[in-house]
Formats: structure tokens, C-alpha cells, sequence
């Protein structure tokens, strides 16, 4: 099949010519098209850069520094000043993606001293580098295995079938190293972890672990025999994307009624990548014909229909992590409803500022129908990016008011920036986690006499200031009683060499003071009850992507955190939590199929084939040259519950985004239930599909479904049938039925279907 991606095709206004490029797909002739000038703009700023970016200051350039250190190696005036600079150097050889180099210059260098290797590792000067030596081994098998000859089924704890390695030296190396370690130091829980997961590998877990080294992964899932585990089915569909730490969104980005996929990764020269579903249970790569080659890099994407014309767009955000190496400028694609998108990021007045972003949040924060964003860029001492708050003009383009506001103070790293209606008052508020400071709960009071926006941060009164640490955070109705709840991680910085540890000690239960996950549970009155014990959730997440959607359709948003840190050491589990109706939380990690061992980032929740549940797009990979992943599709057969799919649309295609929807559902019993939704991209990295999925879980029916449409009135629709897509149009009161196609996900070029 061909599809014509043109303007004499699509838009009759515009007439240029088309071309066909190698994949049979026709696009637009770019340089003759003024709509991808943008485009043409930011790819050349890019390239210049990603040339000029500096490794003193650009943590992704492990392999310059590397090369740095080598061509200026020192004379050594003592063994320690020895030990330290191989370590140095070792470490940025094993980052820039050369394991096997890694183990050749640690083993010459450990040759130059008398002894053998156990004797040397119980010498605590050497336990370092016998450490780093094991990891850069067990890297090689994962490259050898997980990442050259990645399938669906690998690095998902428990390791089993197709994920054991096929190529066992990197596994086995690591494994004998780890076991004398051990030797030296049995209480090191952090060289126990790994020395379970070198077995694991093999296949030799527990077996080929002594009982007193043996840690269980599955010790703190909770049996849970109705839960179907999902399966990664992303090489199948070819939306098997390798890369670092990046965005992944799940959205209808035509228009078609079949939900695609948006993929970023942080490595300055990498590109976006855009999948359409075919409609046929497959995925096309539309990224060249969208347009969107030489737009590169991203940590972070965020989607919002900002022109009101229909169709959903993406901000794609660049610099996080990088401190004054990370001053890029963010990207607004804009979709043109033709299947390709225009960089409009100078025209829309959002190119002015080269911060280090992290994250970023839309809403209609003054309620004129057009959808505003917040972008949260980080600060310290040293270098001041203030936090942007693009107010939108409703012509294309944005007019920062965060200064005018009160929004754009140093609020150090801001890893996570949410809005919500917390209060219920149709304002929209804005949860900013800060990483290192203080939390802060902006509320909105509204506009003033002179026009402009008021926000009052009440974190302190409201009781949502930790924790200290922040990084991700997740605003949803947790306890469906009406108001938004708080979800927010720790991700202590001076634990980030020892994630294993803190994980190993955690399902051991040995105690430790590391600072835990805290769930903010909103009493409706601007004050919020912290319940992280009471709800099983007071966990070591360590989570940098964090999103949550109802995986079994009972109704209740359970949580799917991607974990990870930034040493080769941190292979511990993305984690799952499925939500107990509304009294706490229930951990499937090892049982969900979801518990792959690649750092988890961008997380995107989405019915991708139509089937009434959420599957979930998970973007892997870490923030250095050489810890690259394959990205994961997890396809859900979770059917057990019952469910409605409701797409809104505001009159005149007014913003939609927190619109509150209260869904009445009647139970098997009889009795009503309310169902909570908000319509939003969920948690802090990823973005889940705009359309509200619901799960019902047994309910028989739906009695009704009220929205509050964002900073406009409420309507009341009835009629609705369960297990079926609806559009609820603002004005209208009438509910239309939305015909749907279920796919079976197909494998690409004629594989056999690999999921239903």
C-alpha cells in the first residue's frame, strides 16, 4: 500500500510538487514548501550544536572524554594516583559503549601488581576496579545478547527462554568475579544483586547462586493469578527503536482512529522517530515523509492540540541533565493533518531561550480556549534558567508570562511539572517537583483586574513539599473520590552509584534511611493526606520515567515505573503496581512481563489495538553514548473487564485538555460506582493517549457521564454503551457512537500476527 502525502493530495490550497522515496511513501518536494523552513532551521542549528558540543560539559560524550584522557595521561607519582586515573578512565572507555576495551585496560593494568585476583580485591583500593572490571563483562554480554540480538523476550525478569544468553563469556566473567567478591565482601548486597543477575542471564538462577548470595526478585510482588503478564511484542511490530533515555507517547496523531507512536532518544544525534498504525495491525515509519529527518535529540516529548485545529502536536524537549552543557532550544512540532509536521518553534516565539529542560506541562491556565504550556528547565547556583510559561496567543504564537506571574523563580531541578484542578475550581494549578528543594503547589486564584493570572504556591500548608529529592511525579484520582492525588519518587543523588544496593536491601528488609516514594492522597479542601505505608508504596523506585493507566480495566489506575540511574551497575527492574480499589497498591513486577532490567524512561499508556485495554510503549536506554537499548511494546490481553473509550471534542475544537469526566457506572450488585478521569498525558516522562480509556471493571452498564469541560460549563451525556468507542461533543448533550476496527498486532513484512 502507498499513501499519498502531498499537497495537491491533501490540502488543495497548496500545490507543490512530490516525490517517492525509497519506502514507496509520496512526500512533498521539502525545498520547495515553505511550511518546513522551520524545519530546515532547526536541523542546521542542531548540527551546528551537536559539532560544537562540549564533552567538559556534555555528559552524553563519554568517548571524547575518554579519548581526552588517554592523550593526556600523566606520570604517576603513587599507586593511588594510578588506581584513581584507570578508574577515571575505565569508567568513560565503559559509558562511550567500549566494554571490551573496558576489560582490556583494567586487566593490563591489575597485571602490574603482584598477587592473584582474590588476593588484590581484598585490598579495598582494588575493589573498586575489580567492580567496574565485572560490570564492563556483564555489559558485553548484554551488548552481545539483549542489544545485538535483541527479541521480545529479553532482559524481562525472570529471565527465561529467548532472554538467557547465547553468548555466555561477558555473563560468565562476571559472574566468577562477582562470586569472589563475594568472598571478600558477603555483606555487599550491591555485588550480590549483580551476581544474581550474572546468573539469571545464564540461566543458572538460583541453582548456580549459594542460598546465603541468592536475593528473589518476586519477594515483594504480591500473587496475583487474575493479572495476564504482557508481552513485549515491539521487534515483532518494528517499533523496536534502540537508542538512550527518551520520550515515548502513544496518540492518534492523523486522526484515523488508530493510535501511533512517537519515539525520542537523548543522544544529540538521534533522531525522532514516528510510527503510524497501518489499520491493519501494523506500523509504518513515517519519520522521513513527516518531515521530522534532522530533527534530533530529546529526553522528553509532551503533546497538545495548540492551534485548535484538530489535530495533536508535540513539544519535544532538549538539554536536561547537561547544566551549562544542555543550553538547546525545545522543538514545537506542529501537525498539519497531512501526515507531516513543521517545526514552528521561531515563529511561535518559543526559540528564544537555550535552556536545559526537562519536562514540561499544557493546560488553558486563563480559560480563553486555547491551551497554554509550562516548561520546567533547571537551576542551581551556578546557572540561572528560569521556568517558562508560554501563554498562547491564539494566532501561533506564545507570549511568556512566567516572569509577570511569579512563575519563572529558581526552582533548582525541576524534574517534574504537572497541572490540575486540585481544588476543583476550574483553574488549572501546577505541581512542580524540584530535585535537591522543596516541592511547590501553585494554585490558581484566578484572573485579576489588570488580566493577568494569579498562583500562590501552597506546598508547605497543603503538606506536599517531599520529597527532598524529587524527580518524576504522577497527578491522577488515585482513591476516586473527585480531586487529584500526588505520586512523586525520590532519586537521591548520592545513591545513584548504589541503586542495587538500595533495591537488594529493600527486598531483603534490611532498613535503611534512604528517602522513599511519597503518595499524596487530596482531602478536597487544598490539603493533602501522605499515605505511602498504608498503600505499600513507601519503595527505593529510583523511577526516571513514571506514568500510570488501568492495566486490567477494573477501574482503578494502577502505576508502571521505569527505572534506572545513570551507572552500567543500576540493572535492577522497571517496576509495576497495580492499583488495590483505591486502598493501596499491589507489586506484579516479576508477574507483569513488564520487569525489563534496561533503564525505563519515556512511558506511554494507549489501546493501541483497539481491544477495549492499554497497552503500554516504554522508551529504554540510559544518558551515556553507550548504554543504548531497544524499546519495548507491551501488548495487554487483560479483556477480563468491561470498559468505554471516550474521545472529547470542544466546540469549535476548544481545548480539551482537563476536562474533568465523572464517569456513574452501574455494578452487577446494582449499586452506582463514580469512575474519576481526567483528560491529560499522565505521569512526567511519556505521554499516554489523549482519548480517556476507561476500565469498568464487572459494572454492567453506564448510567451517565458528566464533564466539566476546562474553565467552561458542565454537560451531563447518556446513553452510553459499555465495550465501545464514543465522542462526547461539547454542546451537544448526545453521545455519538464511534465505529471501531480491533486489530490484531501483525509482525512487519508479513510475520505471523503476534498478538491479539
Amino acid at each position: 500500500m502507498k499513501f499519498l502525502y502531498c499537497g495537491v493530495a491533501v490540502l488543495g490550497m497548496f500545490i507543490f510538487s512530490c516525490q517517492e522515496n525509497q519506502d514507496g511513501l509520496f512526500v512533498a518536494n521539502e525545498s520547495n514548501d515553505s511550511r518546513f523552513a522551520g524545519n530546515r532551521r532547526m536541523s542546521q542549528l542542531l548540527d551546528s550544536l551537536n559539532s560544537a558540543a562540549n564533552f567538559q560539559t556534555n555528559y552524553y560524550l563519554s568517548g571524547k572524554r575518554a579519548e581526552y584522557l588517554l592523550r593526556n595521561k600523566p606520570s604517576f607519582n603513587s599507586g593511588k594516583e594510578a588506581i584513581s586515573w584507570h578508574l577515571k578512565y575505565a569508567f568513560e572507555l565503559l559509558n562511550s559503549g567500549n566494554a571490551v576495551g573496558t576489560v582490556e585496560v583494567l586487566q593490563a593494568f591489575l597485571k602490574d601488581f603482584t598477587g592473584s585476583d582474590s588476593e588484590k580485591m581484598a585490598i579495598p583500593a582494588f575493589k573498586p576496579l575489580y567492580e567496574l572490571l565485572a560490570v564492563a563483562h556483564l555489559r558485553h554480554g548484554e551488548d552481545e545478547n539483549c542489544v545485538a540480538n535483541h527479541n521480545s523476550e529479553s532482559c524481562i525478569v525472570p529471565l527465561k527462554g529467548n532472554a538467557i544468553h547465547q553468548r555466555r563469556s561477558g555473563s560468565e566473567q562476571a559472574m566468577r568475579l562477582y562470586g569472589m567478591l563475594l568472598e571478600a565482601y558477603p555483606d555487599d548486597v550491591q555485588i550480590r544483586w549483580l551476581f544474581n543477575i550474572a546468573a539469571m542471564t545464564l540461566g543458572e538462577f538460583p541453582q548456580g547462586v549459594p542460598e546465603k548470595y541468592r536475593i528473589d526478585l518476586s519477594a515483594l510482588d504480591v500473587k496475583n493469578v487474575t493479572f495476564l503478564p504482557l508481552k513485549n511484542a515491539a521487534s515483532e511490530l518494528g517499533v523496536d527503536v534502540k537508542g538512550l533515555s527518551g520520550a515515548g507517547i502513544i496518540e492518534d496523531f492523523n486522526g484515523d482512529g488508530f493510535m501511533d507512536i512517537f519515539a525520542s532518544s537523548y543522544g544529540i544525534n538521534d533522531n525522532v522517530s514516528l510510527f503510524f498504525s497501518d489499520g491493519e495491525g501494523g506500523f509504518i515509519d513515517m519519520t522521513d515523509s513527516a518531515r521530522l529527518r534532522g530533527i534530533t535529540g530529546g529526553l522528553n516529548a509532551k503533546q497538545a492540540d495548540f492551534n485548535n485545529d484538530g489535530f495533536v502536536d508535540i513539544l519535544l524537549l532538549r538539554g536536561a541533565w547537561l547544566d551549562e552543557g544542555g543550553e538547546w532550544p525545545n522543538s514545537l512540532l506542529r501537525n498539519n493533518g497531512d501526515g507531516t509536521f513543521s517545526d514552528v518553534t521561531f515563529q511561535a516565539g518559543m526559540a528564544g531561550s537555550f535552556y536545559p529542560t526537562e519536562t514540561a506541562t499544557w493546560a488553558d491556565v486563563n480559560n480563553d480556549g486555547w491551551v497554554d504550556v509550562f516548561i520546567a528547565n533547571e537551576n542551581n547556583s551556578k546557572n540561572a534558567h528560569p521556568c517558562e510559561l508560554f501563554i498562547n496567543n491564539g494566532d501561533g504564537t506564545f507570549t511568556d508570562k512566567a516572569k509577570q506571574w511569579g512563575m519563572d523563580g529558581n526552582f533548582g531541578y525541576a524534574k517534574a511539572a504537572n497541572f490540575a484542578d486540585f481544588n476543583n475550581d476550574g483553574w488549572m494549578d501546577l505541581f512542580l517537583d524540584c530535585l535537591g528543594q522543596p516541592n511547590y503547589l501553585f494554585m490558581n486564584r484566578g484572573k485579576q483586574p489588570n488580566g493577568d493570572i494569579k498562583f500562590e504556591n501552597i506546598a508547605a500548608k497543603a503538606g506536599v513539599t517531599l520529597p527532598n529529592m524529587s524527580f518524576p511525579a504522577i497527578v491522577v484520582d488515585f482513591d476516586h473520590n473527585g480531586y487529584p492525588d500526588i505520586l512523586s519518587t525520590s532519586f537521591p543523588l548520592d545513591r545513584l552509584d548504589y541503586v542495587a544496593q538500595d533495591v537488594g536491601e529493600e527486598i531483603l528488609g534490611i532498613a535503611n534511611k534512604v528517602e522513599k516514594t511519597k503518595l499524596f492522597l487530596n482531602q478536597g479542601n487544598e490539603t493533602f493526606n501522605e499515605v505511602s505505608k498504608s498503600w505499600n508504596i513507601d519503595k527505593m523506585i529510583y523511577a526516571m520515567g513514571f506514568n500510570a493507566g488501568d492495566l486490567n480495566n477494573d477501574g482503578w489506575v494502577d502505576v508502571y515505573a521505569g527505572t534506572g540511574a545513570f551507572a552500567f551497575a543500576t540493572l535492577v527492574p522497571n517496576r509495576v503496581f497495580l492499583n488495590r480499589q483505591g486502598k493501596g497498591f499491589d507489586e506484579v513486577t516479576t508477574l507483569s512481563g513488564m520487569g525489563h532490567l534496561q533503564k525505563g524512561h519515556g512511558i506511554g499508556f494507549g489501546d493501541l489495538d483497539n481491544d477495549g485495554d492499554q497497552d503500554v510503549y516504554v522508551t529504554l536506554g540510559g544518558a551515556v553514548e553507550g548504554d543504548d537499548a531497544h524499546n519495548a511494546l507491551f501488548v495487554n490481553e487483560n479483556e477480563q473487564n468491561n470498559w468505554i473509550r471516550i474521545d472529547l471534542m470542544g466546540k469549535g475544537n476548544a481545548n480539551t485538555l482537563g476536562a474533568r469526566v465523572r464517569v456513574t457506572a452501574v455494578m452487577p450488585s446494582g449499586v452506582k460506582q463514580y469512575f474519576f478521569h481526567t483528560v491529560g498525558d499522565g505521569g512526567t516522562f511519556g505521554s499516554n493517549s489523549l482519548s480517556l480509556e476507561i476500565g469498568l471493571g464487572k459494572a454492567k452498564a453506564v448510567d451517565e457521564i458528566r464533564i466539566q469541560w476546562p474553565g467552561r460549563a458542565q454537560e451531563i451525556f447518556k446513553n452510553v454503551g459499555i465495550n465501545s468507542f464514543w465522542v462526547c461533543k461539547e454542546g451537544t448533550s448526545k453521545p455519538l457512537k464511534k465505529s471501531n476496527k480491533k486489530l490484531y498486532l501483525n509482525g512487519v513484512k508479513g510475520k505471523n500476527t503476534c498478538c491479539k
